[in-house]
C-alpha cells in the first residue's frame, strides 16, 4: 500500500496528465477550460486542501457551486485512481 502523500502525488501526476492531454484539443481560452483546469487543480489538492477549498467556494460562490466543484473534483480523483490501477507500475 503507497502512503497517502505518495498517492496524493501520483493521483496529481494522473490528473496533470489527463489535462495535458485535453489542452491539446481544447479552447483554452474559453471559460468551460478555465472553469476545468480549477477543478482539475482542486482534485490535485490533498483533502484537507480540498475542503478548505470548497469552503471557501461555498462562501464566496453558494453552495450549489461548491457541490458541482466537489463533484468534478471526486470525478476526476476517481478516474485517475482508476487509470493509476490499470497502469503498470
Amino acid at each position: 500500500m503507497l502512503l497517502p502523500d505518495r498517492l496524493n502525488q501520483r493521483i496529481a501526476e494522473a490528473i496533470k496528465h489527463q489535462i495535458d492531454t485535453e489542452r491539446e484539443q481544447a479552447d483554452t481560452a474559453s471559460p468551460v477550460w478555465r472553469a476545468r483546469c480549477e477543478v482539475a487543480q482542486v482534485a490535485m489538492y490533498s483533502d484537507s486542501e480540498r475542503s478548505v477549498f470548497i469552503h471557501h467556494v461555498s462562501v464566496r460562490r453558494g453552495s450549489t457551486a461548491a457541490r458541482e466543484m466537489q463533484s468534478q473534483a471526486d470525478a476526476l480523483r476517481t478516474n485517475a485512481i482508476f487509470f493509476l490501477a490499470r497502469k503498470p507500475s
